[in-house]
């Protein structure tokens, strides 16, 4: 956590080394390595040079996996790296919008729904993350309505969990005028989603 760590695995060449690992076939690597991006994502420069690097790219794809733990530790990845319009433009770009909104969709018809409530939850929170940092931009608010979000998100309002429920309700804010220009929805209208 500290800038000077941070700095050392960008100048040691640390950071290729852990974007590359995000490209193998191996989960725990891949894990290992966004818990360590996870945290050092939250240096800007860092967070340019991991936009330079194709990184955001490496986690949108990784966004498809069947691990719980790596989709969220790819949003919440997402989320730290996506504080300027580059970053926002690339996830957008390369389909990261639609992956994020669909990590939403956590309450799925399924018999074992209380064993990986959870996990999905997790998951769901990141993407939520991922999408209110991303909703800073018109075109994505825009992807974020057409991926079909806004039910979801609406959905997600219900959850009694207060960490879920800030980046829900802000990604909502977001995306509030830009719902509200494209089909003239009022915010109450929105809310009883």
């Amino acid at each position: 956590m500290k800038e000077t760590c941070q700095l050392a695995i960008l100048d040691l060449g640390g950071l290729e080394v852990l974007l590359n690992l995000l490209d193998t076939n191996d989960i725990r690597c891949k894990i290992g390595s966004l818990k360590i991006l996870t945290k050092i994502s939250q240096n800007v420069q860092l967070q340019q040079t991991i936009v330079h690097m194709r990184g955001l790219q490496r986690m949108v794809n990784n966004l498809d996996s069947p691990v719980k733990e790596l989709q969220a530790l790819a949003a919440e990845t997402i989320a730290n790296v996506t504080k300027f319009h580059r970053a926002r433009r690339t996830v957008r770009q390369h389909g990261g919008i639609r992956k994020l909104v669909k990590l939403l969709d956590c309450f799925p018809n399924s018999a074992d729904l209380r064993a990986n409530m959870e996990k999905d939850l997790e998951v769901a929170r990141c993407g939520a993350s991922a999408l209110w940092s991303c909703s800073k931009s018109t075109k994505n608010k825009e992807a974020i309505r057409r991926a079909g979000g806004i039910p979801l998100l609406g959905r997600l309002l219900r959850s009694p969990h207060e960490n879920m429920l800030v980046p829900v309700v802000g990604t909502l804010q977001e995306c509030a005028s830009q719902v509200r220009r494209a089909h003239g929805l009022s915010c109450s209208l929105l809310l009883d989603v």
